[in-house]
């Protein structure tokens, strides 16, 4: 993702303080199209690849926000919306295609949907990935003689104190926690494993990050020397030369689906313009300007993807899912057992 990526999962708490800040900001204009996506450098990327390539860029207004307040700014002006494309992750599209508040994208005035992978199209047609990343194990190759390539080698003794994991405040924490819940025969459903191995990893290390920029920081001092991470960030962060030698891992049990959903707003005030700056978005120009930007792979089939992008994000078929609607009925109580097993 970006170094801002979040997967974050913010809380009611930090939603509903978000939103008086942000009310204003997507207060439409007239005649504009107004596009509700990410801060950071993960916006800067969108800016990049989807907006400064698009012909009508000067109809665009951009409204930067995290998915939550989004969704919540968006349910407090249902009877009147005023914004027209919005960017969702996973974790909250379950909660978002049933809400009513976004339309089905209509092929006919959308056609690069055609050229998307089917595999991406999982939200019945409320929503589309513009582009998608991995998510698996970065490590400091020169520090870890042995290379990683299972989700395993997080414990591995030669690794002990020197590994973190996200803590269940970042989203892709979930991602990872099914995958070690996997190891000992569990999965979300059953995670007592995985969260009894993310707690070994917290305490037997520097403890857990909720900011990417903690992460960052700490490979960098080298007070950790892996962690899991979102594949897109570390392409960008081989770049950096503050940092040590880093690898990206593709787990041999799989690396998980990182979708970056957008969607069009029902009754939106530009509902053509919305239809055109998807179609846009899914195209070859914008989706070639994406793998620059953003380093992970584009949604159109049709576009070429370079060698290090295609070894660190493989096709959707050959990604792990998780079952987000099981999240969404059952957030509370595995970020209470989470609570209970790792935090405590």
């Amino acid at each position: 993702m970006s170094q801002d990526l979040t997967r974050r999962m913010l809380l009611a708490s930090a939603a509903a303080a978000a939103l008086p800040s942000i009310a204003g900001d997507l207060q439409a204009q007239d005649g504009k199209l107004s596009v509700s996506w990410y801060p950071g450098l993960l916006g800067a990327n969108f800016k990049r690849a989807f907006l400064d390539t698009f012909a009508e860029k000067d109809k665009v207004q951009v409204t930067e926000a995290w998915d939550s307040p989004r969704f919540t700014q968006m349910q407090a002006g249902r009877a009147r919306p005023n914004t027209d494309v919005a960017a969702f992750i996973d974790v909250l599209m379950p909660l978002v295609a049933r809400s009513g508040l976004v339309a089905r994208l209509d092929p006919a005035r959308i056609p690069n949907l055609a050229k998307v992978d089917p595999a991406l199209l999982v939200w019945d047609g409320q929503a589309v990935p513009a582009a998608y990343g991995s998510w698996g194990i970065v490590y400091n190759a020169k520090r870890v003689s042995t290379p990683l390539k299972s989700w395993g080698d997080l414990l591995r003794a030669d690794l002990k104190g020197r590994v973190s994991h996200p803590n269940i405040t970042y989203n892709s924490s979930v991602y990872s926690l099914d995958a070690l819940a996997r190891l000992g025969g569990g999965d979300l459903k059953t995670p007592e494993a995985g969260m009894k191995a993310i707690r070994q990893i917290r305490t037997s290390g520097p403890g857990l990050w909720e900011q990417e920029s903690v992460a960052v920081g700490w490979l960098k001092t080298e007070e950790i020397w892996a962690t899991p991470y979102f594949s897109g960030n570390v392409l960008a962060l081989m770049q950096d030369r503050d940092l040590p030698e880093l690898k990206f891992v593709v787990p041999e049990e799989g690396a998980y689906a990182v979708p970056l959903n957008v969607a069009k707003v029902a009754n939106s005030p530009n509902p053509a313009l919305a239809d055109r700056f998807i179609d846009h978005l899914l195209g070859a120009e914008a989706q070639a300007a994406w793998i620059v930007a953003g380093r992970s792979r584009p949604a159109n089939r049709e576009v070429p993807v370079p060698p290090d992008v295609a070894a660190s994000v493989p096709e959707i078929a050959r990604l792990r899912r998780i079952d987000w609607l099981y999240f969404a009925e059952n957030r509370n109580a595995l970020v209470n057992a989470w609570n209970e097993v790792v935090n405590r």
